[in-house]
């Protein structure tokens, strides 16, 4: 039974770790009004076609959030994607190439 409740806790621990990353890829996002104008100038695909992207890559996955974030010099659309086995793949994908960058 310890094993258990052993096996319990750290299954707890490694989705916080998860939640925390996830969360600090989404600190210097974009509000709503300045993600349009970055599509709207052309400087970045539209958000549909980066959540078509990262549904390619995570199948059968359920998109829960996608944002576009500044990293380094660059745009990146970050897409949260929920597995049907209750885990958050996060697929990062570059703003002006529509490609993928990254996939935890």
């Amino acid at each position: 039974m310890r094993l258990v409740w052993l096996v319990v806790a750290m299954w707890g621990m490694v989705g916080a770790a998860s939640a925390q990353s996830a969360t600090a890829a989404l600190k210097n996002c974009l509000p709503p009004r300045e993600m349009q104008e970055a599509v709207a100038s052309k400087g970045v695909v539209a958000p549909a076609s980066a959540v078509m992207t990262a549904r390619r890559q995570v199948p059968n996955a359920d998109v829960v959030r996608a944002s576009l974030c500044r990293s380094s010099d660059t745009l990146v659309y970050v897409i949260m994607a929920l597995q049907k086995d209750g885990r958050i793949v996060q697929v990062t994908i570059d703003g002006p190439s529509g490609r993928v960058k990254s996939v935890h």
